[in-house]
């Protein structure tokens, strides 16, 4: 999935899982609707997993973007992978409804995040809560793409770990 939609095809997935073709042809009927359940089982996957994590800082607002920042070490290398099929100009519209729902249930989250932060006085109470996620989704998301654009993680984590946190401090 990482090569986009267009890249998508039944003899490389089967490949890189040690199958045939007719085994992954017998469970989806064309490439769309192989797109939509791994694009729906990821999406599924990363919202409650973020869910979990915002739920298990309890109101601790630093810690809990200390914490998103460093899950950014430890997960797949599918971690945009919803943003690579969405980038692509040929993609099904259940795909793209998807992967939007995706990110907006993780903005929900965050803005979540940051009101509490400001309602516990965490945070400084002049901040615009909308603006400020936005802006921490899009650190996220260019953390994530130049992460997986560097050829050595070790050195794309020196350079872009903490950054999350340098934002979250900002706010207080």
């Amino acid at each position: 999935m990482l090569g986009g939609y267009d890249k998508l095809n039944f003899a490389t997935i089967a490949n890189d899982l040690n199958t045939t073709r007719a085994n992954i042809h017998y469970h989806f009927k064309n490439k769309e609707s192989l797109a939509v359940e791994v694009t729906r089982q990821y999406a599924e996957r990363h919202s409650e997993e973020f869910k979990a994590l915002c739920l298990s800082f309890n109101g601790d607002f630093i810690g809990l973007f200390t914490a998103i920042d460093d899950a950014f070490w430890f997960d797949d290398n599918l971690s945009v992978m919803c943003n690579i099929l969405a980038a692509d100009p040929e993609i099904p519209k259940m795909i793209l409804t998807l992967t939007q729902k995706l990110y907006q249930d993780i903005e929900c989250l965050i803005i979540d995040a940051i009101q509490h932060g400001v309602d516990s006085k965490q945070i400084r109470d002049d901040v615009d809560v909308v603006r400020e996620a936005a802006r921490v989704h899009v650190l996220m998301m260019g953390i994530i793409s130049a992460a997986q654009h560097s050829p050595d993680l070790g050195q794309a984590k020196q350079q872009l770990s903490g950054l999350l946190v340098d934002w979250a401090n900002s706010l207080s």
